[in-house]
C-alpha cells in the first residue's frame, strides 16, 4: 500500500517553478501515459483521501481552479486565490471514504489538467 506521503504528494497540487501544474500531468492531461491506475495490486486505483493541500511556490500570485472526482461523481469543486508563497488546504467530504479519486486543476486561464490521485505512486 503507499505510504500517505506518497499519496499526498500525488494528490497536491505544487505550483512549482517550470511546471506549475505538472503534479496533473502532460499536455494531454495524462499523467502515465496509458491512464491506468493501480494500487496494492488491487487495480480500482481506491485509497482513502485524508487531505488535499495546494501551494503556490512563485513570486506570483495564482488562481487555481480544482475539482475532485470519485467514482459516484463530483465531490468538490472550488476556486482559490494563491498569494505567491502561501497555501491552502482544501475541505472536502471525500475524508475516511475509499474510492478511486480524480484531481481535476486550471491554473490561472491555462487548460485543465487531470490526474488519478495514485498514478505514479510505486513507479
Amino acid at each position: 500500500m503507499p505510504t500517505r506521503r506518497r499519496l499526498l504528494a500525488a494528490a497536491g497540487l505544487a505550483a512549482a517553478s517550470s511546471g506549475c501544474m505538472s503534479a496533473l500531468g502532460n499536455d494531454d492531461g495524462d499523467a502515465s501515459g496509458d491512464g491506468e491506475q493501480s494500487v496494492g495490486g488491487s487495480g480500482d486505483g481506491a485509497v482513502r483521501l485524508e487531505r488535499l493541500s495546494l501551494q503556490n511556490n512563485h513570486d506570483a500570485g495564482h488562481q487555481v481552479q480544482l475539482a475532485v472526482e470519485g467514482k459516484e461523481g463530483l465531490l468538490h469543486m472550488g476556486t482559490y486565490e494563491l498569494e505567491a508563497g502561501s497555501g491552502t488546504t482544501v475541505e472536502g467530504d471525500w475524508t475516511g471514504t475509499t474510492d478511486a479519486y480524480r484531481v481535476n486543476g486550471r491554473l490561472d486561464d491555462g487548460e485543465i489538467r487531470s490526474a488519478g490521485v495514485t498514478e505514479g505512486v510505486g513507479d
